[in-house]
């Protein structure tokens, strides 16, 4: 059976910064958003009426902008770490 570190897209080579920690706070924190909108959409709905669906867009919107930010950020840090003492002089 594979680690879950073997599902995740992006290496997790890099020490994490404040602002990958930050990015990765957001990510989580806006999937648990998106998760509990999706859950009581029907309360949402009744009590914010046709303005519930555009939130839920939205906070979807937000969900996958940020995490294809940190997908991207983090990339780039494990990159700069794994990379680092490499030397392309020929």
């Amino acid at each position: 059976m594979s680690s879950w570190r073997d599902l995740i897209p992006v290496p997790l080579a890099a020490p994490e910064t404040r602002e990958l920690r930050s990015a990765r706070v957001r990510v989580i924190a806006s999937c648990v958003v998106v998760a509990i909108a999706l859950l009581f959409f029907g309360q949402l709905r009744e009590l914010l009426g046709t303005v519930a669906l555009p939130i839920l867009v939205a906070s979807f919107t937000f969900t996958v902008v940020q995490g294809w930010a940190w997908a991207k950020l983090k990339y780039a840090a494990d990159d700069a770490w794994l990379f680092r003492e490499t030397d392309d002089v020929a």
